[in-house]
């Protein structure tokens, strides 16, 4: 113990007079900081363009924009939820499975993050009637307590997959 205690104290001295080690110190990823979680009043969404597949596949960006004057931090996956004209919940997405390890995005004043909303709209060789649309999103980020309620186009078939993807920093790919 003593040992290593010396070696922290002579890697401490040296930092102090080595400009070299202090800056590696400072070019820690920002992503790797913690700090506090993002609230809805921190934050303004957008529903970006909806890219469309063959079979109906669809796939929709939703931007967050760091909106106030202090960096916030956002991990995971949102919940979101399909309203009908009442305002009541049809369906809720699931967390899309991802082999990528889920990591914090720090956002800083006026920077993005986003998730992608895969849902299916019916198309080629679907047999049903045409899938309904919703007028009506409700998202609610990670450790928020307050939901968005987005107007937006979403058109989802009953019985098929409606899934998030988790937060990613920067913008749509």
């Amino acid at each position: 113990m003593k040992f290593v205690l010396g070696l922290l104290a002579i890697g401490l001295s040296l930092a102090q007079y080595d400009p070299a080690l202090v800056s590696v110190h400072s070019a820690i990823p920002a992503t790797q900081a913690a700090g506090r979680v993002c609230e809805r009043a921190d934050l303004k969404i957008k529903e970006g363009e909806t890219d469309a597949a063959m079979g109906g596949v669809r796939r929709t960006p939703f931007i967050l924009t760091n909106a106030s004057a202090s960096a916030c931090t956002l991990k995971g996956y949102v919940a979101l939820e399909l309203l009908n004209q009442a305002g009541a919940v049809v369906k809720r997405a699931t967390k899309q499975k991802s082999d990528d390890p889920i990591t914090a995005v720090n956002l800083e004043p006026g920077k993005t993050a986003w998730f992608a909303l895969n849902h299916n709209a019916g198309g080629a060789g679907y047999m049903g009637k045409p899938c309904p649309n919703y007028a009506r999103v409700r998202i609610t980020t990670p450790g928020a307590k307050t939901p968005f309620v987005v107007r937006g186009e979403i058109q989802s078939c009953a019985g098929t997959d409606l899934e998030v993807t988790p937060i990613s920093g920067g913008t749509p790919e």
